[in-house]
């Protein structure tokens, strides 16, 4: 035995190793890209002072706070999807399609909306915040389906 490792467990090392750094660059694209668009719905959000939960694109163009949100991610290779979570009392949820559509029950949507309405001493105004949350993931076969993560952005507190 003149080799204590053959060439196919270097070759098998090697592999793996180009796995595991193929996936790192993966997920750090996908992170720096699913923030990039969660800091550009946050800002849009707060340029307009709020967000009305109700509000789905009605056509292109359309200069609303939901149109400006459409028209940056036509822009933006961002297109992983999750789930949302669930409206209760303390906060009310939005699910979003990237063409503005809303997107109905548990199904996997490309971004969230949540308006959490603010703890305000009486006699002062409502204030609230919204969070958005975007998707990004692992993307490698196999292993996409097991690492989904989330990036969760917050308003500053808009009054009404």
């Amino acid at each position: 035995m003149k080799e204590s490792i053959g060439g196919t467990q270097i070759f098998i090392i090697v592999v793996t190793l180009i796995l595991i750094f193929s996936g790192i660059m993966a997920l750090t694209i996908n992170h720096s890209n699913a923030f990039s668009v969660k800091d550009q719905l946050v800002s849009i959000i707060e340029r307009n002072d709020g967000f009305d939960m109700t509000s789905e694109l009605k056509y292109e163009g359309e200069d609303t706070p939901i149109g400006q949100i459409v028209e940056s991610l036509q822009h933006n290779s961002y297109r992983q999807r999750g789930r949302c979570p669930e409206s209760s009392d303390n906060y009310e949820v939005a699910a979003y399609e990237r063409n503005g559509s809303k997107t109905i029950g548990n199904n996997k949507s490309s971004f969230c909306i949540v308006k959490i309405s603010g703890n305000n001493p009486a006699g002062t105004p409502q204030s609230y915040y919204y969070q958005v949350i975007v998707f990004y993931s692992l993307d490698l076969p196999v292993i996409n389906s097991f690492f989904d993560f989330k990036a969760i952005g917050e308003t500053k507190a808009l009054y009404s």
